[in-house]
């Protein structure tokens, strides 16, 4: 006999979302007033620049295409961002880092609602999902059009949907954890990681007859249905090449193979780990994690055993993933991690009056003070962890305090740019600084007279584009620039952020100004000849 379903929801139902509602306000609220209000720098950057030029595949797909790397098209933020523009408000750029924001917030609000669920205790989840939420990574993803707010919200309501199914067995949740799987495989591949994860689990329930048989065809049905927008990317880089082993490489690791097999140099990338986590959980409150992972493996429960399986693999798998943005491959570990912390919280106070609570939650709120005063810190111990500065970036407070409120240096540096470069000039721009270059070349139409007129190739166009490629890999192109009439330049004097030839072939001197009187470009000059000894 089937047992009777509740006809609505109870007095703890309602108040957990409650929570969920008011947690997922104010965590926008927060990302909304302190997000970059226009144009950003980096693989943000680019996003803003996608998004900017956004078309439907049947009417042009020059963003849904990405030759041997569809794995970095993200089209599930793509999408979000251009539904989310709305022109007579914001500009695209404003409407990317919204989306960014929309999505972290909504992962700050999973965290604490599942901290909730596993403790029954609505300071706990205060704790934890302020914790998440608060978090260096987290803030600072959030403040730009960045995937990873995205990756942690669908992780979370994942988790979400597992806890549901195992209070109440209905064969809905678990369709629905595998539909959201799947929209988050075309947010980001690394979903593929929680799928291994809850995979496991559904064979596992599958296989002592927990769930109905029918449930495992239908999970899978409707992971498919969820990574619809990806399969779009993948059949579109088939379409391209015609090659399918070379489209699977494309879709899965693109040119990042090495980096995502990664075994090697594992001592600097596990201390480079440590720093990550500890500015991300910068308070004592971190240890609270280990004692919420000890209390959870001590449950023994279904729901336990997940969170901590999640946390493993996620840090795993970014602790060793040799990239030079690292750090934010970290942020979907922050979802269980922070769940730890909210039920370590939760098992310190035990026995301990309210005395005990208010300082965990105060603990919590701690890293907005460490924020605010640890640029300044570095700057006065001349600790340089950066190779370059860039025309109105700020280094120290740019990597170090999550916030971008205020920030419109790529703004800045791009119209001077616009302004400065002369006719003809072809700018060799590294993939750092050339998104809001491009932006207002190819979106706000600034410079209208297109390549003829000012050209910036970075390293990727010159990967993808076999027409571009020799302006970063030509032995030495500037005396047939040169003939051609155009002037070449690079943003940056350092030799890491110019194509190799500049610096075995030829010289860079200082080009225009910036407002606070540093150089805007470097033009590239044939090197001088050395006179008689």
């Amino acid at each position: 006999m089937r047992e009777p379903q509740p006809t609505g929801a109870s007095a703890d139902e309602i108040a957990a979302g409650r929570l969920w509602v008011v947690a997922f306000a104010l965590a926008l609220l927060l990302y909304a007033l302190t997000m970059a209000p226009d144009l950003v720098w980096q693989d943000a950057g680019e996003y803003q620049w996608n998004v900017g030029r956004f078309a439907w595949p049947w009417v042009d797909a020059t963003v849904w295409v990405r030759p041997g790397e569809a794995v970095r098209v993200h089209p599930w933020f793509l999408v979000l961002s251009r539904l989310l523009w709305i022109r007579p408000l914001w500009n695209y750029a404003f409407a990317a880092t919204f989306c960014s924001a929309l999505g972290t917030a909504l992962a700050v609000a999973n965290v604490a609602l599942l901290v909730r669920l596993l403790t029954g205790h609505r300071w706990a989840a205060v704790v934890g999902g302020v914790t998440f939420g608060l978090g260096h990574a987290v803030w600072a993803h959030a403040c730009v059009s960045e995937v990873y707010g995205w990756a942690a919200a669908f992780l979370g309501a994942e988790c979400l949907c597992a806890w549901a199914w195992t209070r109440r067995r209905q064969a809905r949740w678990l369709l629905l954890l595998f539909f959201l799987d799947g929209v988050a495989i075309s947010n980001h591949l690394m979903a593929a990681l929680g799928l291994a994860v809850f995979g496991t689990w559904l064979l596992v329930e599958w296989v002592r007859r927990r769930a109905p048989a029918w449930v495992l065809p239908a999970a899978v049905g409707c992971w498919l249905a969820g990574g619809a927008l990806q399969w779009v990317v993948v059949g579109l880089e088939y379409a391209r090449t015609g090659d399918l082993a070379a489209t699977v490489r494309s879709a899965t690791v693109g040119e990042y193979g090495g980096a995502v097999l990664n075994a090697a140099d594992l001592p600097r990338l596990l201390k480079n780990s440590v720093l990550y986590v500890g500015l991300n959980y910068p308070t004592p409150l971190a240890l609270a994690g280990l004692v919420g992972a000890v209390a959870l493996a001590r449950r023994r429960q279904a729901m336990a055993t997940l969170v901590l399986a999640l946390a493993a693999v996620y840090l795993a798998w970014a602790a060793r993933y040799k990239v030079p943005d690292q750090y934010g491959f970290f942020v979907p570990f922050y979802v269980p991690a922070s769940v730890l912390i909210g039920v370590g919280a939760a098992r310190l106070a035990r026995g301990r009056g309210a005395w005990m609570r208010w300082i965990l939650v105060a603990l919590a709120a701690v890293p907005v003070g460490v924020y605010a005063v640890l640029p300044g810190a570095a700057r006065r111990a001349e600790i340089r962890f950066f190779q370059r500065e860039l025309p109105y970036r700020d280094p120290y407070t740019y990597f170090l305090r999550p916030w971008q409120r205020g920030c419109l240096g790529a703004r800045q540096f791009a119209e001077d740019v616009m302004r400065s470069a002369p006719k003809r000039a072809v700018i060799l721009a590294d993939t750092t600084s050339s998104p809001p270059l491009k932006c207002l070349i190819d979106v706000e139409r600034q410079r209208a007279g297109g390549p003829a007129d000012l050209l910036v190739v970075d390293p990727y166009d010159a990967r993808f584009d076999p027409a571009l490629g020799a302006y970063w890999g030509s032995e030495n192109l500037l005396p047939a620039l040169a003939g051609a009439g155009r002037r070449v330049f690079v943003v940056s004097k350092e030799t890491d952020y110019q194509p190799e030839w500049v610096a075995a072939h030829a010289r860079v001197v200082p080009f225009g100004r910036t407002a606070d009187g540093r150089p805007l470009l470097y033009e590239v000059k044939p090197r001088a000849q050395e006179g008689p000894r």
